[in-house]
């Protein structure tokens, strides 16, 4: 195959994919990483990078429009942005340590590790739905008293101001540490464990934990991606059209989203994960068996 083939292809590839999981509600980052890794030979050092890359550009075009309307709650961004931006960069610096030190056991031992989580996800997004709209906060827990995390927002489809509390943040604080490493670690993003966190632990509205995981991600995967960039994963001949796939699947993806129905293709979505999640951990049981 060819260069221009090369890009056309993974082009056509990464477009389908962004325009079937913005349709479906759920971030591209994890369906684009778990399937190259699944079905393609690509060193999955670069694939991962590729794939954080994805995630961040999405977030971070995202952001800027919900920091303007004041959707994301900037208090929380700032409380949870430094543990997940810290232990990312450590995802990221461990990913590069395995690339360069374990070799074939390390692919292994990724691929493995990955299809695991995608399972998971999967049985969680069949499991949990969408989440919960408006969470009711029944106690306020003493940090988050005092740091002030609740905060106020405009819902236009009620034409008023909305007032919300929220609780848990000390449990949601260890949260993001470990989803900070795990999307730096396999370039996933994380939208898919952000947002239940933010909505389902620390009980946000579900428009607010969505807006403000799209800031979260925007400002700590960026991060993680620069030492992907420093680790020579970003390869341009691959990351150039999937990440241009990417951007046009979205904006394509979000246009149709109106006119089919997204809990059909959500439940593509999740036969997919779980495809993917399957063959992931064939390919690392195969992987080790012949080590």
């Amino acid at each position: 195959m060819g260069p221009i083939e090369f890009f056309f292809v993974f082009l056509g590839i990464s477009m389908s994919i962004r325009m079937v999981a913005v349709i479906a509600g759920i971030g591209g980052g994890l369906i684009f990483t778990s399937l190259m890794m699944g079905f393609t030979g690509i060193n999955s050092y670069i694939i991962r990078g590729t794939g954080l890359l994805i995630a961040t550009s999405g977030s971070v075009v995202a952001a800027r429009k919900f920091l303007g309307k004041g959707l994301a709650n900037i208090r929380i961004v700032l409380f949870a942005g430094a543990p997940y931006t810290a232990f990312a960069v450590l995802g990221a610096l461990m990913a590069s340590y395995v690339s360069k030190t374990m070799g074939e056991a390390g692919e292994a031992l990724i691929r493995l590790s990955l299809g695991i989580i995608v399972l998971l996800v999967a049985l969680l997004i069949m499991s949990r739905g969408k989440g919960v709209l408006n969470p009711e906060v029944k106690r306020v827990d003493r940090l988050t008293r005092k740091l002030g995390l609740g905060m106020a927002y405009w819902e236009a489809s009620l034409d008023r101001v909305v007032k919300y509390q929220v609780s848990r943040s000390p449990v949601a604080v260890l949260l993001f540490c470990g989803i900070g490493f795990l999307s730096g670690l396999f370039g996933i993003g994380a939208g898919w464990a952000m947002i239940p966190t933010l909505n389902m632990v620390m009980l946000l509205p579900l428009k607010v934990a969505g807006a403000s995981s799209s800031v979260l991600i925007g400002a700590g995967d960026t991060a993680a991606v620069w030492q992907y960039m420093k680790g020579g994963a970003l390869f341009p001949l691959f990351a150039a059209p999937c990440l241009i796939g990417s951007i046009l699947g979205a904006i394509i993806g979000s246009k149709i989203m109106v006119r089919v129905r997204a809990g059909v293709v959500r439940w593509l979505v999740i036969a997919i994960m779980f495809g993917a999640g399957a063959r992931l951990i064939l390919v690392g049981i195969s992987r080790l068996s012949h080590l």
